[in-house]
């Protein structure tokens, strides 16, 4: 059982203090480097030159080579043979970010091969998540012709009678994947998967675009052995496909281990300069871009989380994700704008059928007595959304979630389609494999996943999955915490030398997360509700005779108490607002304790 206070808020934490070693003290004097970046440097681990460097300037160079990945071999000479006999390639993606960017990446690629493959993204709504063999069936070679090679991107581990039959109709099948796999081995020609446990590949953590971009480079080392590249024919710098690895691994949420950083650090770099059309186009209706057309200010990983990534994402939600696609490999500057709007505009859409959803689910949620391990919600719920309203809740509860929509199947049947977000420490893929004979089918990994339940076994199911839920706790109670790296003032933070270098810290996401700060005084000068349910918080600070703006996401129900105190101690990081083609750092605000309300022990705050 997860514990919080009356007022559903988690307890605050400070991260253990590290004292930074002399080696990192002798490099942080000859590179200037402000006190809060060396103390954060030694809070993640970093002491020694090597590993400081190798974090704050990544290099492609001591990226792992594509043979070290199990099945690279296989994979890329059959890819590889396709491109040199012709053979007919279908890529075929799954609908989220990943899955766009994945299936775009190798489109691109082998087009740079002189290389037309054909793709295709299932709809969310009518056809679900992975292979299908109905729809395959209309892309199958006829019984004369040649084999067709399939490549699956972000999809395919678990679908083992998908491969079987498309095997069957004709193709030779690569699985690119990096969900967990099942049991078994897979029935695919070739199968690319760091999770595979005969995999020794160095990090387990690729998001499916980075397994996707490894296949390219392994291509590519295959064909040149071949001597396929000569003077007419360029080989493909696959540098240049590093801007959609970011963007797909940003949103997908993976760990951001060494070889992610490596991959999504340059790619940030590629997105800067702005070369693919489709990015430039979402960078300028997201008011990433001046009037000029430059970036203002340096590229995030919140720019890419928080605009690119949900624009991606509503093509697959709201529509089709072929438009995603189409926008990431347009090389027409006209059309990409058109196609960024109209994500934008679906984009707008997708936030208002979240919020109606979220509120709905809120409803219901506080209809329920019973004491949970985990928060299960069914309703007639807009099945694109689901997800994302899953993490809201996770937010908000502080509880593993999953939240179904009610479909009827091909006979009438009404089936619940589930989306779920965990926690740390709660690992809902094998949660859900531990009770897989209560669905139809599910997928995904330790933090969100997807799975489908038939009306007459969702109570079943309910129960099964609470209790798996509730044994990974082992009866033990959790509390919620809200861990930060550091005490410091606001104006500290937000002086020009320590808020650039804080940028040397970036990509941010799991295993390396945003730096969280905490003052234990925070003077207020000004603060109010804001927001359609007056959910957030509008907040401003003097720091230091410096007076600076912020906001408190879900954190409107603090206005009252700042009204009697307006000296709260606050956690905060620092959060980039693009407005007039300026770019003003502010205070986000994620946690407020009321100095009359404090009851934090001296061993965490």
């Amino acid at each position: 059982m997860l514990i919080l206070d009356k007022e559903n808020r988690p307890e605050w934490r400070l991260a253990p203090q590290v004292e930074p070693s002399l080696e990192l003290l002798q490099l942080a004097k000859k590179n200037n480097l402000h006190p809060v970046i060396v103390k954060l440097l030694a809070g993640r681990g970093l002491q020694e030159q090597k590993k400081i460097e190798e974090f704050l300037e990544p290099r492609l160079a001591d990226l792992p080579q594509p043979l070290e990945m199990g099945g690279m071999k296989e994979a890329a000479a059959m890819a590889g043979q396709a491109v040199l006999t012709g053979m007919p390639i279908l890529i075929w993606g799954d609908y989220d970010v990943d899955g766009t960017t994945g299936t775009a990446l190798l489109v691109s690629f082998f087009q740079e091969l002189g290389i037309q493959a054909t793709y295709i993204i299932p709809n969310r709504i009518t056809h679900g998540y992975g292979l299908h063999v109905d729809l395959l069936r209309t892309l199958a070679p006829a019984e004369s012709a040649q084999k067709n090679l399939l490549i699956t991107v972000d999809c395919g581990i678990s679908a083992s009678e998908e491969i079987a039959a498309a095997q069957k109709m004709g193709f030779r099948v690569i699985v690119t994947d990096h969900h967990e796999p099942p049991p078994g081995a897979s029935a695919a020609d070739a199968v690319l998967n760091p999770r595979q446990s005969t995999c020794t590949f160095p990090t387990k953590e690729l998001a499916g675009v980075g397994v996707a971009f490894y296949l390219a480079c392994g291509i590519r080392h295959y064909l040149r052995a071949k001597g396929f590249f000569k003077e007419e024919r360029r080989e493909p710098d696959v540098r240049d496909l590093l801007d959609l690895v970011a963007l797909g691994t940003i949103a997908d949420l993976v760990p951001m281990g060494q070889i992610n950083r490596i991959l999504v650090k340059e790619g940030m770099r590629r997105i800067e300069q702005q070369k693919r059309p489709g990015i430039k186009a979402m960078l300028d209706v997201g008011g990433l871009l001046n009037r000029q057309k430059r970036l203002i200010g340096s590229l995030g990983s919140e720019d890419i989380g928080f605009l690119l990534a949900p624009m991606i994402n509503a093509a697959g939600r709201l529509a089709e994700a072929r438009l995603a696609v189409r926008l990431l490999l347009t090389q027409s500057r006209a059309e990409a704008m058109l196609l960024a709007q109209e994500l934008q505009a679906l984009n707008k859409r997708r936030k208002m059928i979240g919020q109606d959803v979220y509120l709905r689910a809120v409803t219901l949620q506080k209809q329920q007595v019973e004491a949970t391990n985990c928060l299960i919600l069914k309703g007639d719920y807009h099945h694109g959304v689901i997800g994302i309203v899953a993490s809201r809740l996770v937010e908000r509860y502080h509880l593993p979630t999953i939240l179904f929509s009610q479909e009827k199947d091909g006979q009438g049947e009404v089936i619940c389609k589930g989306s779920g977000r965990s926690m740390p420490g709660v690992n809902l893929h094998a949660a859900l494999a531990r009770c897989s004979e209560t669905m139809i089918r599910f997928g995904g990994h330790a933090m969100a996943a997807g799975m489908s339940v038939s009306e007459d076994l969702f109570e079943l199911f309910s129960q099964r999955i609470n209790e798996e839920i509730g044994r990974q706790m082992n009866d033990v109670k959790q509390v919620a915490k809200l861990t930060i790296d550091l005490e410091a003032e606001i104006d500290e933070i937000f002086s020009s030398d320590c808020g650039k270098q804080l940028q040397l810290l970036e990509p941010f996401g799991p295993g390396n997360k945003s730096p969280l700060f905490y003052t234990k005084k925070a003077r207020v000068v000004e603060s109010k509700s804001i927001g359609a349910e007056n959910e957030h918080l509008k907040i401003s600070f003097k720091s230091n005779g410096l007076i600076q703006k912020g906001v408190g996401f879900g954190l409107g129900r603090y206005q009252s108490d700042l009204n009697q105190d307006n000296n709260p101690a606050i956690a905060y990081s620092p959060m980039a607002n693009r407005y007039r083609d300026i770019l003003n750092w502010e205070v986000r605000v994620a946690g407020i304790q009321i100095q009359q309300k404090q009851k934090v022990q001296e061993k965490n705050i």
